[in-house]
């Protein structure tokens, strides 16, 4: 009897052991398939940007002198960067964007060079205030940057990162609107462009000036007829007298990402401005920068978070993720970690679901090299007559 009850109790434990094994078995295959689904559409984004400059940097991976970069996985780097007991979680799929300042317009050539040779925020803005013009169209030389920067300009690295892009997205101010046509035409019948869309979140720092202030939407559709203005309000609901804040500001654009990150297309062309961009990448609490450049090729003597020029190209990985509590000691961990820290106020609603600590948003930078010329920096043109 004792026999036999030893026996049955031996039975017991080996079936709670089994079935203990089997459940760490089924976490441990449902947290690899999560992380190999993110991995392969990281894969299916550098497979669609793959170009002439990816192939010939891996034909040459084997000398050891260059390897492919390819466009960095940001979501591996984040996985090893952080604690593997508590990962984060990706919420959607990361995106290329390559994010493009406008051309040089109106109100821009003598308060950028200001801006250049170390003059405050107030000297800038006076001078915009003096050559302000509503919604400052393009000058000659923005023209000519636009054109030099884009799909058919004179910059390799430009014209292969442009080359897979599959919507484009615009601020709707018209110097916006036209740089990104100059920069990826609108196509034809037989060749049609990428979805071209409007987003009113992207548009400028708001207020004050003139520059900032929107045309009606009719009359962007007369002006542009190949976009698509179903996104913005009528009429310019939210210019007012005051400039609008950093907070502000920083917080539309992060908005206009989550959006932009939950559109079907992988491969995403951003025409913006370099006020809403500074501000967007370096101040909102729930945004973090990386550096995925390739120091032994890429010109690194530009932080990550510069000022972008007019018509400047820089190409990111753009992530989305859950806010979870992780741990992590080296720099990439550390910057996640304090960013689930800061206090945010204010829901969010991504894919039907409300999160009420917002999401982090990772742009890791992986743009090769330098993508403007000197004469496209911020200098005053002597032909900067406006195009209207």
């Amino acid at each position: 009897m004792f026999v036999q009850l030893m026996i049955s109790a031996i039975h017991y434990l080996l079936t709670l052991c089994c079935e203990f094994n089997s459940l760490k078995r089924c976490n441990a295959m449902a947290y690899q398939a999560s992380i190999a689904a993110s991995t392969a559409t990281a894969g299916r984004i550098r497979q669609l940007s793959m170009s002439p400059r990816t192939l010939h940097a891996s034909s040459r991976s084997t000398t050891g002198a260059m390897k492919h970069p390819g466009h960095a996985n940001a979501n591996a780097a984040l996985y090893h960067s952080v604690s593997s007991t508590q990962p984060p979680t990706p919420i959607l799929p990361p995106k290329r964007i390559l994010f493009l300042r406008h051309g040089q317009a109106a109100h821009n050539p003598r308060a950028e060079k200001a801006r250049e040779s170390g003059c405050s925020f107030d000297e800038f803005l006076d001078l915009m205030q003096q050559d302000d013009a509503y919604d400052a169209e393009l000058t000659s030389l923005g023209e000519r940057q636009a054109k030099d920067a884009g799909l058919e300009g004179i910059f390799e690295k430009n014209r292969l990162a442009l080359g897979s892009v599959d919507m484009v997205v615009s601020s709707p101010l018209s110097r916006a609107l036209r740089t990104a046509d100059l920069v990826h035409s609108a196509g034809t019948t037989s060749s049609p462009s990428p979805r071209r869309i409007c987003v009113e979140n992207f548009r400028e720092i708001n207020g004050k000036l003139l520059n900032a202030q929107r045309r009606p939407r009719k009359e962007l559709e007369t002006l542009f007829p190949h976009w698509d203005f179903s996104h913005i309000p009528a009429t310019d609901e939210t210019w007012t007298e005051e400039l609008e804040t950093r907070r502000d500001c920083s917080e539309r654009g992060y908005r206009g990402l989550l959006w932009v990150m939950q559109q079907k297309e992988d491969n995403i062309l951003l025409v913006c401005h370099g006020g809403l961009l500074n501000y967007m990448m370096n101040d909102h609490p729930k945004v973090v920068l990386v550096d995925g450049r390739r120091s032994e090729e890429d010109d690194l003597t530009r932080p990550v978070g510069k000022r972008f020029g007019n018509c400047e190209l820089r190409e990111f990985i753009v992530s989305v993720w859950e806010c979870n509590e992780v741990s992590g000691c080296d720099k990439f961990a550390a910057q996640f970690r304090n960013a689930c820290e800061k206090n945010f106020v204010g829901d969010v609603l991504m894919n039907g679901r409300k999160h009420s600590q917002p999401p982090i948003i990772t742009l890791e930078e992986v743009s090769l090299g330098e993508s403007i010329s000197v004469d496209n920096r911020a200098v005053v043109d002597d032909s900067a007559e406006v195009i209207m």
